[in-house]
């Protein structure tokens, strides 16, 4: 029975890990290898950091990955287990498919005396310092396969809180209810209930993420930044990352009171089924 179960598990990764590479995850895979190839060899010459594909180098994996788990919102599912697999895969396997590629093209392009030679060169045209390649080629050829493979862990856990599963709520809500308390709401509520928990859910993981990147304080300095805020747009221009932080404001408080609904309804749904 046990050697059964095992047999069992690894088709379920073998099929899953296919799945990773195969069809338009492929071609995905392909495009995201190559743009962190491509950041790899801009960012030699690129002394002040500021060119935009130096940054493919480390977001590459998450891209990737991040399709991964997008790529679950629209697929027919069985059970929630589908959707769990794919987080696990999608965070821990998928960015590995992309860093650790990118890391050795990156070994194997140094290894060329003229590579370093173009990193030698940049730096000392940029007054001795070099965005990308400054604590020296050792240093860096750790830091990118590792910081692209740490960035890919988490961008599919924002997009399967953000975006995956308030569609999976909507569309499939009977999965998203799956071994849940949810299932215990009447079912003339239960499809809403749901709707109500996973997009409050992503609604305020959202409002998180945009409050940290925004420019703003604590939710008591709110009016005072959002008068702020109206009043440069009277003068036709604004801060987007005043307008970040506002809006992650609203979103956090939005997300709060529709997932603080959803709960209630659970909440008293157990209650009710405790009583008999």
């Amino acid at each position: 029975m046990a050697e059964q179960a095992a047999d069992t598990d690894a088709h379920l990764w073998r099929e899953e890990t296919r799945s990773l590479l195969t069809g338009l995850n492929l071609v995905v895979l392909v495009a995201a290898v190559a743009g962190g190839t491509w950041g790899v060899f801009d960012s030699m010459t690129d002394a002040d950091g500021d060119r935009f594909a130096g940054n493919l180098v480390v977001a590459a994996p998450g891209i990737y990955a991040g399709w991964c788990m997008l790529e679950i919102a629209w697929k027919k599912l069985a059970s929630i287990a589908t959707v769990l697999l794919r987080l696990v895969s999608a965070c821990f396997f998928a960015p590995a498919f992309v860093a650790v590629p990118v890391g050795l093209i990156q070994l194997i392009a140094v290894a060329f005396p003229g590579v370093g030679a173009a990193i030698a060169e940049a730096e000392s045209r940029n007054s001795g310092f070099h965005y990308y390649w400054n604590e020296g080629i050792a240093s860096q050829l750790f830091l990118v396969p590792f910081g692209g493979y740490v960035v890919g862990m988490c961008i599919p856990l924002g997009i399967a809180l953000i975006i995956v599963l308030p569609i999976i709520s909507i569309r499939a809500p009977h999965i998203a209810a799956q071994g849940s308390h949810l299932e215990k709401v009447e079912v003339g509520k239960r499809m809403s209930t749901t709707a109500f928990v996973f997009v409050g859910l992503g609604a305020t993981t959202l409002g998180i993420v945009l409050w940290v990147f925004g420019d703003g304080g604590s939710i008591l300095e709110f009016p005072e930044d959002l008068g702020r805020f109206l009043r440069s747009m009277s003068y036709g221009y604004f801060d987007w990352e005043d307008a970040m932080w506002l809006l992650g404001v609203v979103f956090v408080v939005a997300g709060v009171a529709v997932m603080g609904w959803g709960c209630v309804r659970v909440l008293f749904a157990r209650t009710r089924a405790a009583r008999g």
